[in-house]
């Protein structure tokens, strides 16, 4: 909790410098900031980022015309990561653009295994230094390549098209402090759960399409309205890239408002579902998404997907999961010619498995797994997770977020706490 409290901090303090200028809410405003963040599993994160918004002559404020933004960083726990990201509703005439290139190195990666808790959690085995284990982690780097465009068809309703190229690397884990080659991943390559043609990671290029419905009344903080996507996504094996598959992709967010400027009921229900071909393992932990405004969303868990779940815990061909949070405004000022709102946020966060991957050949593991007679003959559960956050907003698109959340299930979580900038939904 001290270094929680000293990173915390160390946000505040640009934070309010940037509070003592005189931004305008109209043209460009630009805010270079720190990137120091903590999430329980990747650490201390260090770095810097910085938005750029463009609000035109201001009539269409709180909403803006373009925003880009910038941000890297390293964690402490062993990775680091360079975004970049553009979007715009207004850089092609009744058209949204979106853009974003990343590059990240985790060279500490969580890897449960698949199917969550059907593959059991030991934290003896867990990353210690002092019993030189490392059972849980690998070494993943990706660079991504990723664009889209929408276009309306309707009131409130759009047309979506978009591609991701995705270039991954696989390796097991290794620092001489620990006890190099001994781990989950490397086990699974070993009896074939992970073929030798996949192990090392590889390249996809993805293309998607389909419709977007979007009645909110602001886009970053919505107090009303509907927001829904339905997509597919499809991979074609190309020459050496080999695997071919296709995904439906659903997602519905709903805001209401129950006192006015003071409390939000949201929530959120996700899907993603493989139906043809076959996911290589490397790909299992990206959640599909029309844009990447983070540098990457992992697996089902961490701040992004399901609070209060280890990251990267859920992985499967098939799965769905739901965000549910009140959003209390207990204040709201002006602060040296800035809107402020002190938000509180109780959530309660669902996952669940649709389409579990590889089960049947994980099922034969008795050797890796001496409990699987616990499991395999019923489904795999609902997991639910409950927490309460705290968040800064200013000037309605700047938002500071803190999430502390614990699944009920200790296989698949823990205390987890999540800072960083943006609402999750």
């Amino acid at each position: 909790m001290k270094k929680i409290f000293i990173c915390f901090l160390f946000l505040l303090l640009p934070l309010l410098r940037s509070l003592a200028q005189d931004k305008p809410k109209t043209g460009w405003v630009f805010t270079p900031m720190p990137n120091v963040g903590y999430t329980t599993d990747i650490g201390v994160t260090l770095g810097a980022y910085s938005d750029f918004f463009y609000y035109g002559d201001g009539s269409t404020y709180p909403n803006f015309l373009h925003h880009a933004g910038f941000s890297a960083a390293y964690a402490t726990k062993g990775s680091w990561y360079a975004h970049f990201y553009f979007e715009s509703p207004a850089l092609i005439a009744d058209h949204r653009v979106n853009a974003s290139v990343t590059y990240r190195d985790a060279m500490v990666n969580n890897f449960y295994g698949f199917n969550g808790i059907a593959s059991p959690y030991d934290a003896a085995l867990d990353l210690n230094a002092e019993r030189r284990t490392a059972w849980y982690t690998n070494h993943r780097r990706f660079f991504r390549v990723s664009g889209s465009v929408m276009g309306n068809i309707g009131p409130h309703l759009d047309w979506m098209g978009g591609f991701v190229f995705r270039h991954v690397r696989m390796e097991d884990f290794s620092l001489e402090k620990y006890d190099s080659g001994h781990s989950l991943f490397t086990a699974y390559r070993d009896i074939g759960l992970i073929r030798e043609d996949e192990f090392a990671g590889g390249t996809s290029l993805e293309f998607k399409g389909g419709v977007v419905y979007d009645s909110r009344d602001v886009e970053l903080s919505p107090g009303r309205g509907m927001y829904g996507e339905l997509y597919l996504v499809g991979n074609a094996a190309l020459g050496h890239w080999k695997y071919s598959y296709a995904q439906l992709v659903a997602h519905f967010r709903h805001y209401v408002t129950l006192v006015p400027e003071r409390l939000v009921f949201a929530w959120h229900l996700g899907l993603q579902h493989q139906f043809a071909g076959e996911i290589p393992y490397y790909n299992l932990n990206e959640v599909a998404t029309i844009f990447y405004p983070y540098e990457e969303i992992c697996g089902l868990g961490s701040r992004v997907t399901v609070r209060g779940i280890r990251y990267n815990r859920v992985m499967a061909a098939g799965y769905a999961w739901g965000n549910f949070e009140f959003r209390f405004i207990p204040f709201r000022f002006r602060l040296f010619n800035q809107d402020v709102n002190l938000v509180l946020n109780p959530f309660a966060d669902l996952c669940a498995i649709t389409r579990p991957y590889r089960l049947e050949e994980q099922k034969k593991l008795s050797g890796i797994y001496p409990e699987l007679n616990l499991w395999q003959d019923r489904s795999l559960p609902v997991m639910a997770a409950f927490g309460l956050g705290g968040k800064i907003q200013i000037n309605t698109n700047f938002i500071l977020s803190l999430d502390v959340g614990r699944g009920l299930d200790p296989q698949v979580s823990d205390w987890t706490i999540g800072m960083a900038t943006t609402y999750v939904f």
